[in-house]
């Protein structure tokens, strides 16, 4: 149980005198002193924060160096990748040209087969008359 003094009254326990005399202990400081420490703290708020500042500028900067080339790289990868689709697009287009051609190719073939089988084994000249077809 803490019992307090007032002014004018003595104190009831020896710890009421402890803190008494931890309270007098303690310096007081001036008004002065007091902005002296503000301004203090101030500047060196001020001096950490242009410190932080400058330090994270700096590490922009290095940072936006170093995405720059990689920025050209992803661009040429970029567009060697539009020139590689385009040129494939071209392979498939004559591929299915080749593909049109060889399927008339074959028709043709085939039809030439057929047309083959029509042609007799044998001529005989002397059953020719050419001047009939004239």
């Amino acid at each position: 149980m803490s019992s307090m003094t007032f002014d004018g009254e003595a104190p009831e326990t020896d710890d009421e005198l402890e803190n008494e005399a931890d309270e007098e202990e303690q310096p007081r400081k001036t008004a002065e002193e007091m902005k002296n420490e503000e301004k203090k703290d101030v500047s060196i708020d001020k001096n950490l924060k242009k410190r932080w500042s400058k330090a994270a500028a700096d590490t922009i900067n290095t940072c936006q160096k170093r995405i720059s080339t990689q920025e050209k790289t992803m661009q040429k990868v970029t567009e060697s990748a539009a020139d590689c689709f385009t040129s494939m697009q071209n392979v498939a287009a004559k591929l299915n040209n080749v593909h049109s051609n060889v399927a008339r190719l074959e028709d043709s073939v085939a039809d030439l087969i057929d047309a083959s089988r029509l042609i007799p084994s044998r001529i005989s000249e002397f059953k020719l008359n050419i001047f009939e077809f004239l």
